[in-house]
């Protein structure tokens, strides 16, 4: 996995500072910098920053003079010498797999942008976020279409969905315009997209994003000052759509592209009675707490390894728009090996007879579990994991868990832990497993 530079602009952050940058340091990613660029601030963040740098080599404070954020993440791309560079709001925070799912996406698919779903926070209350329905690998002319549904859209317009290459950045000077304050985001995406031939479209939440007081969009800006400003931000946006189309093409689209300035941000609230709202903790990729100092390591390890796998899951299934069972249920199957029954799945996953033939009628129909009929001597119709996409993201699932299981561990000490671990399980086995 190639290194990932992650820049931070900071100004004035030193109530949310720490949230943000630990999130970022428990990245389930091989190589990372972190670039703290502190603005000028007049609080206590250049303190935190210079304390994250001391304790952690991944960690890089720069401090300059107040120039503004655009500033800030012109001085981060200067410093960073990653493969790949994103952007994070000292406001917000990372879900633990994030930039590791984006790299993956840009590795896998060989794509110069990768952008993902995110979660909208509004006090105690958070939503996901997604404009593109299908994940895949598009092309420009593509997410020029479906860009123009929605032109205004935070998830087209911002920094920190996406995941950027630096060589793109750096051959044909990619920065910020230092010398306005609004859409200087959407305005080096549409720059950078210009250069970029192919995207991949992740549906997974990559970032949380917190809306503070002051915002423009909480300013609630009337609608003469809001064209006002996007004059500004038409040309560029103007440039884009004729280095994509063909004249004929371009023509055709004019209208829908002018409409940018009357179109406003579709930033929706997180409101706790709209549908797919839920409390702040309560999303799939909440953080886990657990306090306990006394009691048996083996209970504690398999509880949080329980956690673990169930967050990996969840990832899987908010990836390919299924519950957490339908994945279990899969995994089973996967973990099997061979056709099995509903209720041998059951006895493997803990999954409920009824759950698991729901589940398995939503598998059927979409094709990624078959049937292979029923076996002499054994009740029951038999099943098999059928989609090779699955079995490589659960086979990745495991690699995945297993290094973080095995993290600062040499190889005798990872051979000797594998050992123990599997007599371990032969022990539980004998006490809980049929001879039937």
């Amino acid at each position: 996995m190639g290194k990932v530079s992650i820049i931070v602009p900071v100004y004035n952050g030193e109530n949310v500072l720490k949230r943000c940058v630990d999130s970022i340091l428990k990245q389930d990613a091989d190589d990372l910098e972190v670039i703290l660029v502190n603005d000028g601030s007049r609080d206590g963040s250049q303190a935190i920053a210079e304390a994250y740098a001391q304790k952690d080599p991944r960690v890089r404070a720069i401090y300059k003079e107040n120039g503004g954020v655009s500033s800030a993440r012109n001085r981060g791309i200067e410093e960073a010498t990653g493969e790949y560079i994103r952007f994070v709001d000292v406001d917000d925070w990372l879900p633990m797999e994030s930039t590791k799912l984006l790299v993956r996406e840009m590795e896998s698919s060989g794509a110069d942008l990768a952008i993902g779903d995110f979660y909208r926070v509004v006090d105690e209350n958070v939503s996901q976020k997604g404009s593109i329905d299908k994940p895949g690998l598009i092309d420009r002319r593509q997410y020029a279409d479906q860009m123009m549904r929605t032109p205004a859209d935070l998830y087209y317009g911002v920094l920190w969905n996406k995941i950027y290459r630096k060589d793109i950045i750096d051959r044909y000077d990619v920065r910020m315009d230092e010398h306005i304050s609004y859409s200087e985001d959407m305005i080096f995406n549409l720059e950078y997209l210009i250069h970029a031939k192919t995207i991949s479209v992740l549906k997974a939440p990559v970032y949380y994003y917190v809306r503070t007081k002051g915002s423009l969009v909480e300013q609630n800006m009337n609608l003469n000052s809001a064209v006002k400003m996007k004059k500004s931000v038409i040309g560029y946006y103007n440039e884009f759509y004729k280095s994509v189309f063909d004249t004929r093409s371009y023509q055709e689209r004019l209208p829908v592209i002018y409409g940018y300035l009357l179109s406003f941000s579709t930033d929706a609230l997180s409101i706790p009675f709209a549908p797919g709202t839920r409390k702040l903790g309560e999303e799939q990729d909440a953080e886990i707490h657990y306090s306990a100092q006394t009691g048996s390591p083996l209970i504690l390890g398999n509880y949080l390894g329980m956690r673990l796998m169930s967050r990996y899951m969840n990832t899987i299934a908010v990836k390919h728009a299924l519950d957490i069972g339908e994945v279990k249920l899969m995994y089973a199957l996967w973990k099997l090996g061979v056709p099995s029954s509903m209720s041998e799945v059951c006895s493997v996953s803990g999954i409920g007879q009824i759950a698991a033939n729901v589940s398995a009628a939503r598998l059927l129909a979409s094709g990624m579990i078959r049937r292979t009929g029923r076996e002499e001597g054994k009740p029951g119709e038999r099943f098999v994991l059928s989609s090779e996409e699955m079995e490589n993201e659960l086979r990745q699932m495991e690699e995945d868990y297993e290094k973080i299981c095995f993290e600062g561990m040499g190889e005798e000490e990872r051979t000797r832990s594998t050992e123990i671990l599997n007599r371990i399980n032969a022990n539980i086995r004998r006490h809980i497993v049929s001879d039937s």
